[in-house]
């Protein structure tokens, strides 16, 4: 790693330690789809990528359930679009992005993922185009998200400030940008250089 890279990994790890005290080695590292993807594509070795941003800190990869399913579910879709062509490559990237995420990463189950407090008092309503409406103009965040990207998102901003001490990896910049408008919720992304 470069000398500024170096010099700017432990500045960010130190803010982190003075300001948010509950993100302290080992780290905990949540991970999307779109960056499990996006990694496989470009064959950037994840683990060492970490440890070197970490400063050699220990961690550990998560991975939501329902990423995991959304990955089989896109992997399918575009094996049944893409079955007549001889880009095998292509077809395994979601495939690919899944295996890693069962092998590598520790899976966090659906019962364990927290419910936004807007989503609860919505389910209350019984009008189904007023709760739809409510949905939309209450929490503006959700509006572009998948299952996946959700639970990314609860998990991350659980308790206003990031309380599980959740590192998220994500190349979606919807989830990025509502992710960046809380406070103590650090994120990965792959440059494209």
């Amino acid at each position: 790693m470069r000398h500024g890279r170096a010099k700017a990994s432990r500045r960010t790890l130190q803010f982190y330690r003075l300001n948010a005290p509950h993100l302290k080695p080992p780290y905990k590292i949540l991970l999307d789809g779109t960056f499990l993807v996006s990694s496989i594509r470009n064959k950037v070795p994840l683990f060492e990528r970490f440890a070197k941003t970490l400063q050699n800190e220990l961690f550990t990869c998560y991975v939501a359930r329902s990423t995991l399913a959304e990955l089989d579910k896109l992997s399918k879709s575009a094996a049944a679009a893409t079955s007549d062509s001889n880009d095998d490559e292509h077809n395994n990237l979601f495939a690919q992005a899944r295996q890693f995420g069962l092998d590598e990463c520790e899976i966090i189950e659906p019962d364990k993922i927290p419910t936004s407090p807007d989503n609860n008092n919505n389910n209350n309503t019984t009008n189904s185009k007023s709760n739809n409406n409510s949905k939309r103009n209450n929490n503006r965040a959700f509006r572009d998200f998948s299952e996946a990207s959700t639970d990314v998102f609860n998990l991350a901003t659980e308790g206003g400030n990031n309380s599980l001490s959740y590192f998220v990896a994500t190349q979606d910049d919807a989830l990025a940008d509502a992710l960046r408008a809380m406070p103590y919720v650090p994120l990965f992304r792959l440059g494209r250089a």
